[in-house]
């Protein structure tokens, strides 16, 4: 059982870095990851509370009109009206800083500070890293899929993934038939001991701090890859299954939901496109020909996006496109003194920002209207928590002489209107 620790003067420091001041934000979440930087965000500390949000929505408007009296009385109907119920979840990132250093630093906090502000940083990065990726996926906690496994070397599917896996990752191999998720027989894990960003391959081993082998019944028959943890196994029914945050391709999805589709309670198969978002495939045409084309849909539908995001293979291709017409503008968060340097596209209903994102599925590109998106949270997500006392507090480790310091975040990304935004599948 977790035993709570007094806040030391030391540890109590780092109050000043990652909770008194926004700087973390801007220079360890942000940074990197422009979609989680300019999505409209609630983080106030009861920015997500009680069991849900509910996210109503109206698809149809009422019937009840016609050139004749009797008919517009006898034909009526309710609007149509449906309502997400949005859970949040959970994500977690452990930093352990060692009793000996806090003792050695006890009568000088600026010394601790810096010792153990490089493991804040990156534990800050990596868990920010997660969820710029997670905005982008679907909740299941699918990293990647592979083509080709041999001792321990794995070929991604699509190279461009690689970006998704880090050296240290605990992996599990799954399958997905339909709704149902598989884990590899014996459940075994693969632990990251390099990865080949060139290649788009990644190396596991069998063991953890172990050589190159392939796991325990790991194969092509389950060819998909999530952190240990991050995947809900068996039949996901429901989105409240999903252990991950429900993305852009949870409420965009590529492929049309059919009869019996479940999403937040919701069967968006009575209006696709306005439960469901516009899908356009530009795949035969330039990338910005299908940046029009797609938004003019939206456009028809009533939507206004304004800001597009694709990952830099699609971004270069289209900066290669347009030559000397390229217009580049910069995108600015509201809040953090940050900015992104985006390609101006025409639309219909005027220019649409176009941003590169490392997390962007390849030859995919989202064009959004983002004052119908709101990433909610209690609190900072990512932000250090804390149990029972106000400021930052440390847990001694029951079974090592150590303290512990925990990163998170209860979240969940929701749409007020999927018809007002597209996915387009991209040539390059």
């Amino acid at each position: 059982m977790a035993t709570y620790s007094t806040v030391s003067n030391q540890v109590a420091a780092l109050k000043e870095l990652y909770t008194g001041s926004d700087d973390y934000m801007k220079d360890l979440v942000y940074k990197k990851n422009p979609f989680l930087a300019l999505v409209p965000k609630n983080e106030a500390p009861g920015g997500f509370s009680g069991k849900y949000i509910p996210v109503p929505l109206v698809y149809g408007a009422p019937q009840g009109r016609s050139a004749t009296f009797s008919n517009a009385q006898n034909n009526q109907t309710a609007p149509a009206l449906s309502s997400f119920f949005v859970y949040r979840v959970s994500n977690y990132e452990i930093v352990t800083i060692t009793n000996e250093l806090l003792e050695a630093t006890k009568d000088d906090a600026g010394a601790f500070v810096d010792e153990a502000k490089l493991n804040m940083d990156t534990g800050f990065r990596n868990i920010s890293n997660d969820l710029a990726l997670d905005l982008y996926k679907n909740g299941s906690g699918n990293r990647g899929q592979y083509s080709a496994i041999s001792t321990g070397v794995i070929t991604l599917s699509s190279a461009s993934s690689v970006v998704n896996f880090e050296v240290g990752m605990a992996l599990v191999s799954f399958s997905i038939s339909g709704s149902t998720y598989t884990q590899s027989t014996g459940a075994a894990i693969g632990y990251i001991i390099a990865v080949n960003r060139s290649a788009g391959t990644i190396t596991v081993s069998a063991t953890a701090g172990g050589s190159a082998g392939t796991p325990t019944n790991w194969s092509t028959s389950f060819p998909y890859l999530g952190v240990q943890g991050d995947v809900a196994f068996g039949t996901i029914s429901a989105t409240t299954s999903y252990l991950k945050i429900s993305g852009l391709a949870a409420w965009l999805p590529s492929t049309a939901p059919s009869s019996g589709d479940s999403f937040w309670g919701v069967d968006r198969s009575a209006d696709v496109t306005r439960l469901a978002g516009v899908r356009f495939d530009g795949s035969s045409e330039s990338i910005e020909e299908a940046l029009i084309d797609a938004a003019s849909l939206v456009n028809r539908e009533g939507g206004m996006p304004d800001m597009c995001f694709m990952n830099f293979t699609s971004y270069a291709a289209l900066e290669k496109s347009l030559g000397s017409k390229v217009q580049y503008v910069d995108v600015k968060h509201d809040e953090a003194d940050i900015a992104f340097k985006a390609i101006n596209v025409h639309s219909p209903y005027g220019p649409i920002a176009v941003v590169a994102d490392r997390n962007c599925p390849a030859q995919t590109a989202y064009l959004l209207q983002m004052d119908t998106w709101k990433l909610r949270s209690l609190g900072k997500a990512p932000h250090i928590l804390t149990y029972g006392l106000e400021g930052l507090e440390g847990l001694r480790v029951g079974n090592a002489d150590a303290l512990e310091i925990r990163i998170g975040y209860y979240a969940n990304l929701i749409c007020n209107a999927p018809g007002w935004n597209a996915v387009v599948t991209l040539s390059s």
